[in-house]
């Protein structure tokens, strides 16, 4: 007796246990809403004025044509082109982010390190064409 009892909380746990993991994976994709307009903690921000007071567009990936993006929220530079117009950036993420001035992750490299904000350098300002949260090269 003691042996089907076990056996029949053991098979509900296995099946719970199950349900959940099924439940988990299927949750995980809903964590990175990637151009969303909402800034989530593993995401990179780019805005279309110097000291962030404009549109931005939010990156939960690698984007190796930004011609393809457009600045998203209100402000000046709403529905913009994000390819070589953006003035700044915030890296919400825990991790480096690359920019390059060429479309897939060509010509100048820039490195943005995590949980950092700012105006880019004159080497990158509207001059930004793709971007990675790791080293494409």
């Amino acid at each position: 007796m003691k042996n089907t009892t076990l056996r029949r909380v053991l098979g509900t746990v296995a099946a719970l246990g199950a349900l959940t993991a099924g439940t988990l994976v299927t949750a995980a994709p809903a964590s990175a809403a990637n151009k969303d307009g909402s800034m989530d903690s593993d995401e990179f921000a780019l805005f279309f004025q110097s000291a962030n007071p404009s549109s931005w567009t939010d990156f939960a990936y690698d984007e190796s044509l930004l011609s393809n993006d457009r600045f998203i929220t209100p402000g000046p530079g709403k529905d913009q082109v994000v390819d070589n117009n953006a003035e700044s950036y915030f890296n919400f993420d825990n991790v480096t982010w690359y920019v390059y001035t060429g479309a897939e992750a060509k010509g100048t490299e820039g490195w943005i390190p995590a949980k950092v904000s700012g105006n880019f350098s004159g080497n990158f300002v509207n001059q930004v064409s793709s971007i990675y949260d790791n080293d494409a090269n």
